[in-house]
């Protein structure tokens, strides 16, 4: 029970404080600052958050994606290539993000803008690699070729993020859908 009130704390602190970088800019923002005005000491932070990176990650930790055991445990069809499945594999991972969530929306804008976060979550990007090219090693022949295609998905993944963020796109998944498109459009011969 406790631990859950540490939790539900943590995530209501966290909340707050993204709230307030995002709309003030986060380099901009002093933990004192941000503390104060979300009614807590900054002791308080510092009990439950390292940093405020921490503080903003925390509720990307929060929804903590398994990418290979979403691609694992999806049928397969036949006939799919690598995309299609990789691109299935995030369609469902992403499915409960609510598409018309403004704080979501700033919160990775904020992200995407800031240096220290980028580069935080680019750390935590690692371990969705290494999930998703083991999951997708008995998918394709050769297996070695599956890291190279999980590093090009994430790096479609993350441009559809940062499309939906900048507000290019309303929907998270429309996003998706349209930057796997431009991947296949690229596979077609140049004239």
């Amino acid at each position: 029970m406790r631990e859950r009130a540490r939790d539900a704390m943590r995530t209501e602190i966290a909340e707050a404080m993204s709230a307030i970088f995002a709309e003030r800019g986060f380099d901009t923002v002093t933990v004192d600052e941000a503390a104060s005005e979300v009614g807590i000491s900054r002791a308080t932070f510092f009990r439950y958050f390292g940093s405020k990176e921490d503080a903003v990650l925390t509720l990307v930790d929060g929804r903590t994606l398994d990418f290979g055991a979403i691609l694992t445990g999806l049928p397969t069809v036949p006939g799919e290539n690598a995309w299609g499945l990789l691109h299935r594999t995030f369609q469902e991972a992403l499915a409960s993000i609510d598409a018309a969530s403004e704080a979501e929306r700033a919160r990775v804008r904020m992200i995407q803008t800031t240096p220290s976060l980028r580069s935080r979550l680019a750390d935590r990007r690692y371990g969705h690699e290494e999930a998703l090219a083991h999951a997708l090693t008995p998918h394709i022949d050769p297996g070695e070729a599956a890291r190279p295609i999980v590093l090009a998905a994430l790096a479609v993944l993350d441009l559809a993020w940062r499309r939906w963020a900048a507000g290019e796109t309303p929907i998270l998944r429309d996003a998706l859908d349209d930057t796997f498109t431009a991947l296949d459009t690229g596979s077609t011969p140049i004239h």
